[in-house]
């Protein structure tokens, strides 16, 4: 090789030496660029809060469940009883539920005068409740052996039939024993169920075939 191609061949090293070098420094001076952040995201409140009961879910109050009973009113021709369904609630004693179906047979039965309220209900380990009524009952009574009978014996057959722990009722008023309502039956005795002939007539079948077997 003559002269003056060694000097072209050094000097094309030497430069691309010198290119090498400055692209490295560039690369290495330039800014990094930093990765972008993804955006934030708030979460959705309504998918994030907790489910709501359901009101079919949640439990009964207290003293909302209805227990069916059986009233003894005077049945249209005013002597003998019939029967009428109703409800009364639970309560914790079986004296609440007894003064509930009294206070209930006052209200729907003809044979009590308007305006008597029930003054106290309680019941004795041997069966026997009394009731305990305002002076109205006994002021405000029609009389009469068939309207007494149906307010004796229609208080005494509805507690009895619909509480198997009351065996008799006896009636006071304001807290005294009476002798009677209007000189028919005698209330110094307590009283058990209605005779037959005072009973719905399905019950008074129901009575005659216990008898027969």
């Amino acid at each position: 090789m003559s002269g003056k191609g060694v000097f072209i061949a050094v000097t094309m090293t030497a430069l691309m030496i010198v290119a090498a070098v400055y692209a490295t420094f560039w690369l290495v001076g330039r800014p990094v660029s930093k990765p972008t952040a993804a955006p934030e995201t708030t979460p959705n409140r309504t998918q994030a809060a907790a489910p709501k009961a359901s009101d079919d879910a949640s439990e009964p109050a207290p003293g909302s469940e209805g227990i069916p009973i059986k009233l003894y009113i005077p049945a249209g021709s005013g002597r003998s009883l019939a029967t009428e369904e109703q409800e009364i609630q639970l309560e914790d004693s079986v004296q609440k539920q007894v003064r509930q179906v009294v206070e209930l047979l006052v209200r729907r039965s003809a044979s009590f005068p308007p305006g008597v309220e029930v003054r106290e209900v309680f019941i004795t380990s041997q069966g026997v409740a009394y009731v305990d009524f305002s002076p109205e009952l006994v002021q405000d009574h029609p009389g009469g052996t068939s309207a007494e009978e149906l307010t004796v014996f229609g208080l005494s057959h509805t507690l009895i039939v619909n509480f198997p722990v009351i065996k008799t009722v006896k009636i006071l008023v304001e807290g005294r024993e009476i002798q009677t309502l209007a000189g028919h039956l005698d209330l110094t005795v307590p009283y058990g169920r209605a005779p037959d002939y005072l009973r719905p007539e399905s019950e008074r079948s129901e009575s005659r075939n216990d008898e027969a077997s």
